[in-house]
């Protein structure tokens, strides 16, 4: 069994920050219960790419990482959940925050298989767990103080719900992560990442939440605009055979 050491710092790290997050939920203090889940979810992201080009994957490393991830991205979002805003529900806060934790450990469990089986880095299937974490955290982030509207925490049980769904769905989701650091970049890209890089200094909790939501939302927007575009192709093709019948 191969164990490696810088693989396994990270994702042990990433669990320490899940920890961190969990514990500070139970103290009220949501905002640094947000801001660990994105340090974990930034480390989880380093963990992968370290694997990759220092070339150390392993079974173990896979398992490990997901069990981080579980903690780090399933139990402690689930929690800050409940306790910022889905308490105010009632035991359908409960219900809903569940909802999140088991839909959130289908997706690593599937994901796990999958990897195996078909490694494919330029696309994930359903929303991956940590990108759902940091979504859930960015909300908070623009709102740190607990919530006490039944109406607003049962609109937010409708996003846990959609955000759970996207994760055990079959969408697929383009992987940010699978860049080349070696690949050269035009100017337009580079003037991409200076707007990036210059939002997240002055607009970092803005942008933060306008990033992720666009990315949970990318994934049904692609397949229905796939679905859309397949189905005009079709109508124009069947229109092309009558007339070549006639013709």
């Amino acid at each position: 069994m191969a164990i490696y050491l810088l693989p396994s710092f990270f994702s042990l790290t990433n669990l320490f920050f899940g920890f961190l997050s969990i514990s500070f939920c139970f103290q009220r203090k949501y905002s640094w219960a947000a801001f660990f889940v994105l340090i974990g979810a930034i480390l989880d992201g380093f963990d992968g790419i370290i694997a990759r080009l220092t070339k150390t994957q392993s079974d173990f490393g896979i398992e490990l990482d997901s069990l981080a991830d579980a903690i780090s991205f399933g139990a402690a979002p689930s929690l800050l959940l409940y306790f910022w805003a889905l308490k105010a529900a009632g035991p359908a806060g409960k219900f809903f925050s569940f909802v999140y934790l088991a839909a959130g450990i289908l997706r690593l469990a599937r994901y796990n298989i999958r990897t195996k089986m078909q490694p494919d880095r330029k696309h994930y299937t359903g929303l991956t767990i940590p990108s759902a974490a940091v979504f859930i955290s960015s909300i908070i982030f623009l709102h740190p103080q607990a919530l006490n509207s039944k109406p607003i925490a049962f609109l937010l049980a409708v996003v846990t719900l959609l955000v759970s769904s996207c994760m055990i769905s079959t969408i697929k989701y383009k992987n940010f992560l699978s860049f080349n650091i070696r690949k050269k970049i035009n100017i337009k890209t580079a003037l991409i990442i200076a707007v990036i890089v210059s939002s997240l200094i002055f607009y970092r909790k803005i942008f933060l939440f306008c990033f992720f939501t666009i990315n949970v939302l990318s994934g049904p927007a692609t397949y229905v605009y796939n679905f859309l575009k397949k189905k005009i192709q079709k109508r124009r093709q069947e229109k092309r055979i009558p007339s070549q019948k006639t013709a």
